[in-house]
């Protein structure tokens, strides 16, 4: 039975710490590049974007796409160990889809928040972006995932929930660094500033995740030893 081969099955030693490393390494290249795709790459491919405003939102919504496909590459590669059988290319695949999602749906509530950012203050403004970030990237990315976990684990516990406080709590840490520094376009700056953000929204994203898998045992798993 399910319950007997879950009782007896753990993570293989060290999982956590590969995990947690996965999420703040995906998440901290993948902020990056989604930086240098925003910031860099598009206005030069396509400099009159900001013209076209129903195409803009479908090109910068790829930043999400690559973030999650490097988080998601991560991820997989640490996860083949406990679960063999895990789709590496699904995974990658859902998680991108994910933050493509993600970042087309916070690109248009952000456009709201934009119109209304002068009659709040600066930290209300940052942080409602912040929670409101976390929560959607939480739902996309922990609903994508754990359809994918549904073909290799017995039950996924609640995935989606432990990923979006796992989001949420990255995204209110990594919105503290447009409190405490200036606002820069300097190339360099904001690089520096992804790396950090990212690293740091990985990292907590690990820390809370990382519990998860021992209440998901794969669907063969071992028996307990009579």
């Amino acid at each position: 039975m399910i319950l007997d081969s879950s009782a007896a099955w753990m993570p293989p030693p060290g999982h956590s710490g590969r995990w947690i490393l996965a999420c703040a390494a995906g998440s901290a290249v993948g902020l990056v590049l989604a930086t240098v795709w925003n910031a860099l790459v598009l206005p030069g491919i396509a400099p009159g974007l900001a013209d076209i405003p129903r195409l803009a939102p479908l090109l910068q919504a790829l930043a999400g796409a690559i973030l999650g496909a490097c988080l998601g590459a991560a991820q997989a590669a640490v996860l083949r160990a406990p679960y063999p059988d895990l789709p590496f290319a699904a995974w990658v695949a859902a998680t991108a889809a994910a933050g493509y999602v993600a970042a087309l749906g916070l690109g248009l509530i952000y456009g709201v928040l934009a119109q209304h950012a002068g009659s709040m203050p600066i930290v209300v403004f940052v942080l409602a972006g912040a929670a409101l970030k976390g929560v959607l990237s939480g739902l996309s990315f922990g609903f994508a995932q754990g359809r994918v976990l549904d073909r290799v684990v017995a039950e996924r516990a609640s995935w989606t929930r432990v990923v979006m406080i796992g989001f949420l709590l990255g995204t209110l840490l990594g919105s503290m660094r447009w409190l405490i520094l200036p606002m820069s376009r300097d190339p360099m700056e904001l690089l520096l500033g992804a790396v950090f953000g990212g690293a740091l929204e990985g990292l907590a994203l690990g820390l809370v995740t990382a519990g998860a898998f021992r209440f998901m045992p794969p669907r063969e798993a071992p028996r307990s030893p009579p």
